[in-house]
């Protein structure tokens, strides 16, 4: 590991005890790691990460209204992979994670040690396919295809929707968890003039057929439009 850069891990889960302890056991025992982000909820992560980390571990329960599938695809798009963990053994959930894409589940009755290793094989696959997932068989529909064809999703440049200046830049915040008052502020405008960006920005959308009537809705979609990356 002489000479090369650790790679960056994010850790997302509800607990501080957890968010500490392991991010401490990281820091001593994996000098191949480093930790970027640390965040006990969707919302601060979004908020506080200043960039994307190479591997996401996060916690299958967050008690938020964002589906776990959802928040593993939004970080497929943004370039992360994804370890999921959760309280036990659970074949079929470690199914469900695995068909949304995420690298692996670990349980959180395994050691430290079993985590890092999975988070180890989810870097290796990221930097033998060029892509931060590996793409589970048979999927397809408006949500799958080929990696490749994610990872042109998730560039601006390949983006098929087109917004104004104003309402692109009132998208990017508002997705990335600020309130319209906030993004208004930013902005230097009105709070009437952020709604009705926000208002353009979901009639687009659904003109293309793709729901973004609620905020987790449309904060998938500017992930998989590249305006989070």
């Amino acid at each position: 590991m002489l000479g090369r850069a650790p790679h960056s891990i994010g850790l997302l889960d509800a607990h501080a005890l957890v968010l500490d302890g392991l991010g401490a056991w990281i820091a001593a025992q994996a000098a191949d790691l480093r930790v970027t982000v640390c965040a006990r909820s969707w919302p601060d992560l979004i908020r506080d990460a200043q960039a994307w980390p190479e591997v996401l571990v996060m916690d299958q329960q967050l008690g938020d209204s964002v589906a776990l599938e959802a928040r593993i695809r939004i970080c497929l798009t943004a370039g992360t992979a994804v370890v999921v963990t959760g309280d036990g053994e659970e074949p079929a959930l470690e199914r469900r994670v695995r068909a949304a894409g995420a690298a692996a589940y670990v349980s959180k009755t395994r050691p430290a040690s079993e985590l890092v290793d999975a988070v180890r094989r989810a870097l290796a696959r990221r930097t033998a396919t060029g892509v931060a997932w590996d793409e589970p068989a048979g999927r397809s529909g408006p949500e799958g295809g080929h990696a490749a064809e994610a990872v042109a999703r998730a560039t601006p440049a390949a983006v098929a929707i087109r917004f104004s200046e104003d309402e692109e830049e009132t998208l990017r915040l508002y997705a990335s968890g600020h309130s319209p008052v906030e993004v208004a502020m930013v902005l230097g405008t009105n709070i009437q003039a952020v709604k009705n960006s926000l208002k353009r920005v979901r009639e687009q959308y659904a003109s293309e057929g793709r729901n973004a009537d609620k905020k987790q809705d449309l904060m998938q979609r500017a992930a998989e439009d590249g305006y989070l990356a």
